[in-house]
């Protein structure tokens, strides 16, 4: 089987101590292609110096949700996604996160403004956009069918099977995280997502099959196999569609 993991961390702390063996791994797993998605301007430097010019490992950078209020880091990362724009396959992930609204983060306005300022500048760059949506499902569909986006990943989405079907209708990806394994709202996300909308992810170094465990690009293998019988259908043709979904998003 061939895989592709739509959406990580690699340059996450975690994997400082084994990062070229978790890659050896992911190799073996069959994985030809992993989106690393730097959360930050330190991070997003972090992966452009370990990844630039790697075979198997893309970046898309994007900005935690959480640092919306702090205008400066907001420019910052988008003067690092223009500098970086032959070097990144994505734009994200950005998007809406009302969890963090509701601690004393930036506020639902302010999210959404910085939000519609990503959008346009993936559209200006003809990037693809990688979205997060954590308690916000709805409003962040409505958005991005408001600034008319046509190149979305849904990452790790969690919307009801009503907002699949608003988001596949549009022609985006929903990105289904290695957790379907242990999660109700995943696998009934999984269940109602069509194979030709779907892509795979495994959000290393969170979101493991199993939650003791640091998470990996290899495990795809587990949520491949796992998916595949939700949908009545072989592992191979699950990895053969959600791969082909991917690399037509990214472009790769």
């Amino acid at each position: 089987m061939i895989l592709f993991d739509a959406h990580c961390h690699l340059e996450d702390d975690s994997f400082d101590t084994d990062r070229e063996e978790v890659l050896a791994r992911a190799r073996e797993a069959g994985l030809i292609k992993a989106v690393t998605s730097p959360l930050s301007h330190e991070e997003a430097l972090k992966a452009l110096s370990y990844f630039r010019g790697s075979d198997l490992v893309s970046i898309s950078i994007g900005l935690d949700v959480g640092e919306y209020g702090d205008e400066e880091e907001v420019m910052r990362t988008i003067e690092l996604i223009e500098e970086n724009r032959d070097e990144i396959v994505a734009v994200g992930e950005v998007g809406l996160d009302y969890r963090v609204a509701s601690a004393g983060g930036p506020s639902r306005e302010r999210q959404e403004e910085v939000f519609r300022r990503f959008i346009r500048l993936a559209e200006e760059l003809d990037k693809p956009l990688v979205v997060h949506s954590l308690w916000a499902q709805r409003p962040v569909l409505s958005v991005l069918d408001e600034e008319g986006v046509t190149r979305v990943i849904l990452h790790a989405f969690g919307g009801k099977p009503s907002d699949v079907e608003f988001a596949a209708a549009r022609g985006w990806f929903i990105s289904v995280a290695t957790n379907v394994i242990r999660s109700s709202n995943v696998r009934s996300v999984a269940e109602v997502t069509p194979l030709d909308n779907m892509v795979l992810e495994s959000d290393s170094p969170v979101l493991a099959p199993d939650p003791r465990e640091r998470n990996e690009p290899a495990n795809l293998i587990h949520s491949v196999k796992f998916i595949a019988s939700l949908k009545g259908v072989s592992p191979e043709e699950v990895a053969e569609i959600t791969t082909g979904n991917a690399r037509k998003v990214y472009c790769i």
